[in-house]
């Protein structure tokens, strides 16, 4: 017989006890989201590993100041560490160029999916985008896409009102729309002149 599945709120209790083993058991739970969080954010690999071991000594020090109703999830508390990490980076650093791996992780979702060089144009394509929006409406918009958050939860996510999300989420859209169109545009455009230079070839 399966053993029953203990709930984050019951882990979280141990934890701030000193039990360790209850913390790891929370980090395999939530990692891989937090992980595809940080690396829409910072754009890298290497950096989205830094800011996720950070978010969690972060919580491993702070977890006796939490608590949980039973059924619920640590997971927004964890989000809001691995937001407020990845936006103090953002705001004493460069943006970041992207390397094709990188987006590609990002944007497909790992390596186990078919590839083929379509598909990696238009991934690289739409991370780009995404990777060029303001801060705060890419944050929303990777939230609401990659973490299938809804808007409240983005609003408790980042304490900001419901209003708020939904504004940054909609200028968001528009400007990957834009951008979105522009690049298609361009892709097409070379795709057509490389069918044009094989046909004379």
């Amino acid at each position: 017989m399966n053993e029953p599945i203990i709930g984050d709120a019951e882990l979280v209790a141990r934890a701030a006890c000193g039990d360790g083993m209850a913390f790891e058991t929370l980090y395999r739970r939530h990692h891989v989201p937090l992980f595809r969080t940080a690396l829409a954010m910072t754009g890298q690999v290497n950096t989205a590993e830094d800011v996720l071991q950070d978010a969690f000594v972060r919580a491993y020090r702070h977890i006796g100041r939490v608590q949980l109703a039973e059924g619920a999830s640590l997971r927004p508390w964890l989000h809001r560490i691995v937001v407020n990490l990845a936006r103090d980076l953002a705001a004493r650093r460069e943006p970041i160029v992207t390397s094709d791996t990188d987006l590609e992780r990002f944007a497909i979702g790992g390596p186990s999916l078919e590839r083929t060089a379509e598909r990696r144009e238009l991934n690289r394509i739409v991370a780009e985008a995404v990777d060029r929006l303001p801060f705060d409406q890419r944050l929303v918009v990777v939230l609401f896409y990659t973490q299938d958050m809804d808007v409240e939860q983005i609003a408790a996510t980042l304490g900001i009102p419901p209003g708020t999300v939904k504004s940054r989420l909609y200028y968001g859209r528009v400007r990957l729309r834009a951008a979105l169109a522009e690049d298609v545009r361009l892709v097409a455009s070379r795709a057509m002149e490389q069918v044009y230079s094989d046909g004379r070839g």
